[in-house]
C-alpha cells in the first residue's frame, strides 16, 4: 500500500514547525501501514545529509533540481497566483511513479504546491495538508505592523488551490471551520502528532525559562514585545535562568534580549528542553498551530503561553490562554514567586492538556486514513 506525500519544504531537520509537521505527519502514514514516497521540491534546497536522512526515513525518496527563483515570480500586482511558486515538472515526476507505483492517496503540503493533484488521474485520493491559511495572509501581516513574507494570495486564489483536492486538513479547528464556511466540501482537522518525550533532567540551581523559535516575522515580534513586558517584572533575571535557542537569535539585537540569553541553534530540540522548566510562547495574532507550543508539552515542561499560542489546544488552565503579554509576564513572575511547587503544577497540568490533545488528533487522523481490513 503506497503514498505520495509531495512538499515543497524539507521533512529534515526538523528546526522549524512545517518540517516537523511534515516529518510527523509522514511518519503516522508509515505507522498505519503506507510505505511512504517522498517528493521534495528543494525550494530551500538539499545538502548531503538531508538527502541522506530523508532517504533513510522515507520508504522511497525522489528530488529534482528547483527552477525557480528565490520566492518565486509574483504574477499579481500585489499578491502570488496559487501556482507562482510551483514548477510543473514536480507533477509530470508525480504522475509518472504514479504510473509505477498506483498510489492509494496523494498529500501535497500547502495549497500553493496544489498543483501537482492536476498531473493526477481523477481515482488518485487527492489531499493537501494546509499547514496556514495563504488567503489573505499578508492583509494580517499589514494590520499587525509587519510587513508581508513568504507566501500570500487572495481567499479566492487559496479556494482555487484547495478545490483541486478531495480532502482538505487543516491543523486546527478555527482554520477548518474558515473553510468549511467558504463552502469546501470536505475538510477535517488533524493537528500535530509526536510521542509524549522526557528530555532528560539536569541538575540546575535555579528554575530556567526558554523560548525556541524560527526566526519568521511573527516570532520575532511576539519575542521582542515580550521583552518589553518582562521590564516591568526587572528582578525575573536574578530568579531564573531565561534561555532563548533557536534560529530567532540570530534575528535580535544584543540590547533587545532582555534577562535572555542566546544559546543559537541547537542539535535537538530535546537538548534545549532539557534545560528548561517553564517554555513560553509570547505569540500575537498570526495563523495555523503554534508547533513549539505542542513539542514543548510534549516534553512534559510547564508552558506559559498567550492565547495565539495556544490556538488550536483545548486547555483549562489559564496559564495557557494569557490576555496579553502584560499578564503572561505577571504570571510568570507570580510562578517564580511561588517557586517549586507552582512550576511542577505547571508542569502536571501542561502534561494532562497533551495527553488529551494527542489522543484527539490520534483519532481524526485513523478516521481519514487508516486502511479498511
Amino acid at each position: 500500500m503506497h503514498c505520495l506525500i509531495v512538499s515543497p519544504i524539507p521533512s529534515h531537520p526538523q528546526f522549524q514547525g512545517n518540517s516537523a509537521r511534515i516529518h510527523r505527519m509522514g511518519r503516522c502514514l508509515q505507522a498505519l501501514g503506507y510505505r511512504v514516497h517522498f517528493l521534495y521540491y528543494p525550494l530551500e534546497g538539499l545538502d548531503p545529509q538531508q538527502r541522506e536522512d530523508m532517504s533513510a526515513d522515507w520508504d522511497y525518496f525522489y528530488s529534482l533540481p528547483c527552477d525557480l527563483p528565490t520566492g518565486g515570480q509574483m504574477s499579481q500586482e500585489d499578491h502570488y497566483g496559487i501556482d507562482d511558486w510551483y514548477d510543473p515538472r514536480v507533477g509530470d515526476l508525480a504522475a509518472e511513479l504514479h504510473r509505477r507505483w498506483n498510489y492509494r492517496l496523494v498529500l501535497v503540503n500547502y495549497v500553493w504546491f496544489s498543483g501537482v493533484l492536476e498531473a493526477l488521474p481523477d481515482e488518485v485520493f487527492k489531499v493537501v495538508d494546509t499547514h496556514d491559511v495563504f488567503g489573505d495572509r499578508h492583509l494580517r501581516s499589514i494590520e499587525a505592523g509587519m510587513p508581508p513574507e513568504w507566501f500570500y494570495t487572495t481567499v479566492e486564489e487559496d479556494l482555487r488551490g484547495l478545490r483541486r483536492a478531495n480532502l482538505v486538513v487543516a491543523i486546527q479547528d478555527q482554520e477548518r471551520d474558515h473553510y468549511r464556511a467558504l463552502g469546501l466540501p470536505r475538510v477535517e482537522t488533524v493537528g500535530f502528532i509526536t510521542p509524549q518525550r522526557q528530555a532528560a533532567p539536569r541538575p540546575r540551581p535555579r528554575i530556567a525559562v526558554g523560548y525556541l523559535a524560527s526566526s519568521n516575522p511573527w516570532n520575532v515580534n511576539g519575542f521582542e514585545k515580550l521583552v518589553d513586558a518582562l521590564a516591568a517584572h526587572p528582578d525575573l533575571g536574578t530568579q531564573a535562568d531565561f534561555l532563548l535557542a533557536g534560529p530567532i537569535c540570530g534575528k535580535i539585537a544584543q540590547h533587545r534580549l532582555g534577562p535572555f540569553r542566546p544559546l543559537g541553534m541547537v542539535d535537538r530540540v530535546d537538548d534545549f528542553y532539557a534545560q528548561v522548566d517553564i517554555a513560553l510562547n509570547p505569540m500575537l495574532g498570526g495563523t495555523g498551530l503554534k508547533i513549539k507550543t505542542v513539542e514543548a508539552l510534549s516534553f512534559g515542561t510547564g508552558v506559559l503561553s498567550t492565547v495565539d499560542g495556544f490556538t488550536g489546544i483545548a486547555s483549562p488552565h489559564p496559564e495557557h490562554h494569557c490576555p496579553t503579554l502584560e499578564s503572561l509576564a505577571a504570571r510568570l513572575a507570580g510562578l517564580l514567586a511561588e517557586g517549586g511547587a507552582a512550576v511542577e503544577a505547571l508542569q502536571r497540568n501542561s502534561r494532562e492538556v497533551f495527553t488529551e490533545y494527542q489522543a484527539l488528533q490520534i483519532r481524526a487522523l485513523n478516521a481519514l486514513f487508516k486502511p479498511e481490513t
